[in-house]
């Protein structure tokens, strides 16, 4: 009779779990592909899979000076170090995972003393046996009670539906994840030190054109008084050009200040206090290659680390809606314990009396907490579904940063271009208003006119070859940052 009860119940659990799982299965999204090719304006593309992506930042950055700087920064920035310190963090939760498909097994020491009261069912239950003739008198129940057990018990959950096993591989992922993330927050790193040095660079520049063109100044201020003094010039034209020179020198006081701010915060992104710099020259640091090498859409999802680690905590996340799947089912669980027990410690190990033992097993599936583990279940295939939107953003802004800074490489290019060239028509027109000046055929404000012109379009031109340097960093970082797997 037994064994019918037992087989009927057996039925009755194989149909729930059956109709539980059939109610639970999932389709699991398939993201956007990405287009095949960049569509940009550039005309210097290679158009096949060669990719700068796939040199190491210290490969790419042939400035020793700036090499320097980006290894100091990845062994000393903060985020860095923090993001490490989560690696080890998933580290740790990926063995914990590992661990969890064997047995838990614990080793015990128990030592109590306890005394009955004369008016409970111990206290008379212990006086009743220690007055039985069957008793022995080493057997009987000392007062107070004392106990003493020495053992190990252990607990297994069976993985009969594979959630542990699900679980190992979801911490896996998170790992992987985790340590994607180091990359990425490196190459955020590595392309910011780059653009405050390539900004310093600049600024220097900057400074030496204004200290340049503040001499020119103090010479046509100086010229211009002792034309003034022979009656040739006015008071008028004096003020214009100490205007001028004044103007050059609150300038050159703001770029001072601006070269400062950005030393600062180079320093930040090293994770160091103030140090002295070593930087190169102007004419060292602006050489930029006229082909690019960007490859294929495609590789973004190789190179790029923060595309990569959104496809792993993609599949995680569909790992936890396998994970919630299983709590469906039926949970089989063993349990054991054994060792030795007795009231007087002398008699302890005296086996086989008083060795102990006990072994069970237990299987338990949900019923009445259906409704709580379906609404988990549904939060999961939530969660999944935004993990999929997070994949496919990242992947599309990769994409789109990637064509929006080749698109700037080409404009700005073209812009250096320009400028270079009216860098050469304005110093010709100073050195023709100059020399007219002298001679008393142009007007003061002609030569003024030219020589602002003339220090605006010079520091433009810097402005934008520290703009590009900075984009083609920055471009070297949206390729993939030299991650390479």
């Amino acid at each position: 009779m037994k064994r019918i009860y037992l087989y009927r119940g057996g039925c009755v659990m194989a149909v729930l779990v059956l109709m539980l799982g059939c109610k639970t299965q999932h389709e699991l999204p398939t993201p956007r592909e990405i287009p095949e090719a960049y569509e940009a304006v550039n005309q210097g593309l290679t158009l096949d899979s060669s990719s700068i992506a796939t040199l190491h930042w210290s490969r790419f950055f042939q400035d020793e000076r700036l090499a320097k700087l980006i290894q100091r920064g990845l062994e000393n920035n903060q985020d860095v170090l923090k993001t490490n310190e989560k690696v080890r963090i998933a580290r740790a939760s990926l063995q914990q995972a590992r661990l969890g498909r064997l047995p838990e097994f614990n080793v015990g020491l128990v030592a109590m003393e306890r005394r009955f009261g004369h008016y409970t069912m111990d206290g008379v239950g212990n006086d009743d046996s220690n007055l039985s003739p069957t008793v022995p008198e080493d057997r009987r129940i000392p007062t107070p009670y004392r106990d003493f057990m020495v053992g190990m018990d252990f607990s297994w959950e069976l993985d009969i539906w594979g959630k542990l096993n699900l679980e190992k591989r979801q911490a896996l992922n998170r790992f992987l994840a985790s340590e994607e993330m180091v990359s990425f927050t490196q190459t955020q790193l590595v392309a910011a030190i780059a653009e405050q040095y390539f900004h310093m660079l600049g600024l220097e520049e900057e400074i030496q054109i204004l200290n340049k063109n503040i001499a020119l100044q103090v010479e046509t201020f100086e010229l211009g008084k002792s034309l003034k003094n022979s009656g040739e010039e006015s008071q008028l034209s004096i003020d214009q050009f100490e205007g001028l020179m004044l103007n050059s020198r609150n300038l050159l006081k703001q770029k001072e200040r601006m070269l400062q701010s950005t030393r600062f915060q180079l320093y930040r992104l090293l994770g160091s206090y103030p140090f002295e710099l070593e930087l190169a020259a102007w004419e060292e640091a602006e050489e930029i290659p006229e082909v690019l090498a960007i490859g294929l859409p495609a590789q973004l999802l190789k190179f790029r680390p923060d595309i990569r680690r959104a496809e792993k905590e993609l599949i995680a996340q569909q790992l936890e809606v396998d994970i919630a799947h299983t709590a469906f089912f039926p949970t089989v669980r063993l349990y054991g314990a054994g060792g030795f027990n007795a009231f007087d410690l002398s008699k302890l190990f005296l086996a086989p009396l008083s060795s102990v033992y006990q072994f069970a097993g237990g299987l338990t599936a949900p019923v009445f907490n259906r409704g709580r583990l379906k609404a988990t279940y549904e939060s999961a295939k939530a969660a999944q579904k935004v993990a999929l939107l997070e994949y496919e953003q990242v992947v599309q802004s990769g994409y789109l940063e990637v064509l929006d800074l080749v698109n700037g490489y080409a404009f700005l290019e073209e812009q250096v271009e320009i400028k270079d060239k009216e860098v050469q028509v304005q110093q010709r027109s100073v050195d023709n208003a100059s020399t007219m000046f002298r001679l008393g055929y142009a007007d003061y404000l002609d030569l003024i006119n030219a020589q602002s012109r003339l220090l605006e379009a010079q520091l433009e031109v810097v402005h934008l070859k520290v703009e590009q340097l900075a984009n083609y960093s920055t471009l070297y970082r949206a390729l993939g940052g030299g991650w390479v797997l």
